[in-house]
């Protein structure tokens, strides 16, 4: 044979794994934390921003962190323990990180503290995100528990990702 054949594989001929579901909208969702962190992430945020980042922590933050907790429990019987050890982990973390934040955005004269554990509030939520995209590389969404779908399919209805 002279001629060489070119072989292409369709995108939408390859499976679509929850990793491939799961990181737009982790990507959309860090970048809307972000947003309002942001201004108040600086050297000596004025008390309304660090007050904005309690209301969006409580309200919109809260709403979200529920709805993929609520995921990952319908996941569990997919994941293998280190995975679940490692998210639970970083659930742990982005938890207890929120807490703090509530408690010192709520107060005056902590305005360094609380730039700094911004900061560390939106790295352990990227670290995971990215713990959640790693262990679901394996996971098709139709393969999700009824109410495992149907959560997917609010987040994905919930979230725009950015292009």
């Amino acid at each position: 044979m002279s001629g060489s054949a070119e072989f292409r594989v369709q995108p939408d001929a390859l499976p679509r794994t929850l990793d491939t579901v799961l990181s737009p909208l982790h990507d959309a969702w860090v970048e809307e934390a972000r947003r309002f962190l942001d201004p108040a992430a600086t050297a000596s945020p004025p008390f309304w921003d660090r007050w904005s980042v309690v209301r969006y922590l409580n309200d919109q933050f809260q709403a979200r962190f529920a709805l993929e907790r609520a995921l990952i429990e319908e996941l569990r019987p997919f994941l293998q323990v280190h995975h679940m050890d490692a998210i639970a982990a970083g659930e742990e973390r982005v938890a207890r990180l929120r807490l703090g934040l509530d408690r010192l955005g709520r107060r005056r004269g902590t305005a360094a503290e609380f730039a700094y554990m911004t900061g560390e509030f939106l790295t352990a939520l990227e670290l995971w995100c990215a713990e959640i995209e790693l262990a679901v590389g394996h996971i098709e969404p139709g393969d999700l528990p009824e109410e495992g779908a149907r959560i997917l399919a609010h987040l994905e209805s919930a979230v725009r990702p950015t292009a």
